[in-house]
């Protein structure tokens, strides 16, 4: 499935330069619904994924597809993005157990390409699950996920609203005895694995945007209507349940005059899954230093409070150096600085290309 991508994407620049971008559109299209038929969801590229109110960045629009109108015309059409996240249990490693730094091992392939009023996305994820440790044998459920979706946007001055077509389901190989890296890597690649029932999923979302040079407003509700395990839902309280309310304030990358700002601060404030039993408040602040006009380097902070009082503390650091970057967050639940480890860290490590233009 991989080597699929790999050759869509060598196609993708060939057709674009041909400027057959409907084509394409439909070419990748059909290879995304063929990935789809085994698909699931997967971690999305970008330090702040599930950010309903950033604009001006091809990555943006990972989390509201009402972004897709204020791309900036220099970040092209295509992206490809790796990603891997997971959980550190600091009691594993107490314990002395086997593999203690694999916990989740949450990794994904993403391919994307587009413009400013359509974007297809297609991507591939491996995931271990329900870690068990018990009369010295390693287990883990292991999992192949696939993911698509299609975003339309448009925008009319600074206001765009957008719609989201997404679906996938997963594969999965359950309970393998794990002895070393090496057997998740061959478990993953050389083993067969099993469609995993009631993982397929289809949904449409929406998002609205509000961007201005100072400031961006966002809504983005993910499920509009969605289907799971067979059963079409639909209703307010899932609306409610998945709807994100975002806004940001930020000094523009260029001051009047047209110079640089070698400096500038990001704040963020968002309201997510807003009725859930899972809703929380985010809160985050970033600096990005200009060092050149395609060299950035950007370091954040936010804190997450949740309705069940749980709350986590993000720390983020991105060098972007043309038409590369490569990211890592951390997580950490507020309870550490108090000496109480008992809920795991989580770390993610991100790298993209996204071709300027």
């Amino acid at each position: 499935m991989i080597l699929i991508l790999l050759v869509n994407c060598h196609l993708i620049f060939y057709i674009m330069r041909m400027k057959k971008f409907l084509s394409a559109v439909l070419f990748m299209l059909f290879s995304a619904g063929i990935l789809a038929a085994d698909a699931g969801s997967v971690v999305m590229p970008g330090r702040y994924s599930s950010f309903a109110a950033m604009a001006g960045r091809y990555v943006n629009s990972f989390a509201n597809p009402a972004a897709l109108p204020f791309i900036k015309e220099s970040d092209g059409s295509l992206m490809v993005s790796l990603n891997y996240s997971d959980e550190q249990d600091l009691s594993l490693y107490e314990n002395n157990e086997k593999l203690g730094f694999f916990n989740t091992a949450d990794s994904s392939l993403t391919l994307s390409f587009g413009g400013r009023n359509v974007q297809l996305t297609a991507a591939l994820g491996f995931d271990l699950e329900n870690r068990n440790h018990e009369n010295g044998n390693l287990t883990f459920d292991m999992l192949y996920k696939m993911h698509f979706q299609l975003d339309a946007a448009y925008s009319i001055g600074p206001v765009s609203g957008g719609v989201r077509l997404q679906g996938g389901s997963a594969l999965i190989r359950d309970e393998r005895i794990i002895d070393s890296a090496w057997d998740i890597f061959t478990n993953f690649f050389f083993s067969e694995f099993e469609n995993m029932n009631g993982s397929e999923y289809f949904s449409i979302g929406a998002g609205l945007m509000w961007h201005e040079e100072y400031f961006t407003l966002g809504l983005y509700v993910d499920k509009l209507i969605s289907t799971s395990g067979g059963e079409i839902n639909v209703g307010w309280k899932q609306i409610s349940d998945t709807m994100d309310i975002a806004l940001s304030v930020y000094m523009p990358r260029f001051n009047s005059r047209g110079d640089l700002h070698a400096v500038r601060p990001y704040l963020m404030l968002q309201a997510g899954d807003i009725s859930s039993s899972n809703s929380y408040i985010f809160l985050g602040g970033e600096l990005c230093f200009q060092m050149l006009p395609d060299v950035n380097l950007s370091i954040g902070t936010s804190l997450t409070s949740y309705r069940n009082a749980h709350r986590v503390h993000d720390y983020s650091l991105e060098l972007e150096i043309s038409s590369f970057a490569v990211s890592f967050k951390a997580s950490l639940p507020v309870e550490y600085y108090s000496g109480d480890t008992s809920e795991p860290m989580s770390f993610t490590v991100s790298m993209r290309y996204n071709p300027q233009v």
